[in-house]
């Protein structure tokens, strides 16, 4: 099974844990809001219940309107990427955002594929699949 699905918002990186007033850890609204319109945008597709699987993640950022006319068709070309944040905290995000929808934990991705690109706009393309026995999805 194969599961391709968009979510149409600026990439967000997890954020680390914050410690409250009243001693009480407890995480960032914007990453909270974040999982959430990741759930949202999975909906009620395939549930990839205690299958190994392989997801592929493409974090798509519009390219600033600082850039001038020259470095803004570079960075779509692909010659100039994104340097905002770590890429293992944007997929943290997704991955825990998708957490009891699409897979019951994300100890059973066996292998992730990610890449942040400039683009016209800011979205995130996943897919999710299946390891069969025996697939080599190796590098």
């Amino acid at each position: 099974m194969k599961v391709k699905f968009k979510i149409p918002t600026i990439p967000v990186a997890k954020q680390r844990p914050r410690l409250g007033k009243n001693r009480s850890i407890y995480t960032p609204t914007k990453t909270k809001v974040f999982e959430e319109i990741c759930r949202l945008a999975y909906g009620n597709r395939f549930y990839f219940e205690d299958k190994y699987i392989y997801v592929k993640i493409l974090f798509k950022f519009e390219v600033p309107s600082s850039y001038s006319k020259k470095k803004k068709e570079q960075a779509l070309e692909g010659k100039i990427k994104p340097t905002k944040a770590d890429i293992d905290n944007y997929i943290k995000s997704v991955l825990d955002g998708l957490n009891g929808v699409a897979w019951r934990d994300d100890r059973y991705i066996s292998s992730i594929y990610a890449e942040k690109i400039f683009a016209d706009k800011s979205e995130i393309i996943v897919e999710i699949e299946n390891v069969e026995q025996g697939d080599d999805n190796e590098i």
